[in-house]
């Protein structure tokens, strides 16, 4: 349209009548946009909350970057099913990290908790206390999944085969991929933690307070 004369700055595209190629090329790009959006979106809040959960700065970043690699190979089911993105596929993509965030977080909290001064001590503390509850809780979504799976309406059929996928991929990242990096980087002692600046806030707030009293 830019290397048409000036007289026709007021032309614009169209389709034949019954073809609505711009229109659903508009449709995708409000749905790919939204997707993103929904992803960015829920990944942050995830991010945010776990680091204040856990009172670990490292331990929350760690668990984002697996649920951002669990998303990534979610988002990768779609072509690899035959699919392309439309309303659904948009819609089951924001409902990913939520799902995603379920096992890490059993599994982080399970870290910073441990009493264990190495790594290695914590992961195998945190495995033998947490682990078979997380794996039973997979378990049980997984066999959940499979039932939707037979589903005949096409929302819940593809929404099960992006809760088994996620789920799959989420115990698969967080017993394997996240307990060994805990285990190689994992923080130690009080790296990370956010417990002295909530020392210092209760300090504040208990200082305001009996400056208010004495007045």
């Amino acid at each position: 349209m830019k290397t048409m004369p000036a007289s026709c700055n007021n032309a614009f595209q169209a389709t034949p009548n019954g073809h609505n190629a711009w229109h659903w090329l508009k449709v995708k790009k409000v749905l790919a946009s939204t997707a993103v959006r929904g992803i960015m979106l829920g990944l942050g809040l995830a991010i945010s909350l776990l680091v204040v959960m856990t009172s670990n700065w490292l331990v929350g970043l760690l668990c984002g970057a697996i649920i951002a690699c669990i998303t990534v190979g979610v988002v990768g089911v779609i072509p690899l099913a035959g699919w392309k993105l439309g309303v659904l596929e948009s819609l089951n993509l924001t409902l990913v990290v939520g799902l995603a965030v379920d096992y890490v977080v059993h599994l982080a909290d399970g870290y910073v908790r441990s009493q264990k001064q190495s790594r290695r001590d914590k992961v195998r503390e945190t495995l033998g206390h947490v682990g078979i509850s997380v794996l039973s809780g997979a378990c049980t979504s997984l066999g959940a999944s499979v039932f939707m799976v037979a589903a005949k309406i096409l929302f819940f059929f593809q929404f099960g085969i992006f809760m088994f996928c996620t789920i799959g991929l989420s115990i698969i990242y967080a017993l394997i991929l996240f307990t060994t990096i805990l285990g190689i980087v994992g923080p130690e002692g009080n790296t990370g933690s956010l417990e002295p600046f909530y020392n210092w806030c209760r300090r504040k707030t208990r200082l305001s307070y009996s400056k208010g009293d004495s007045l």
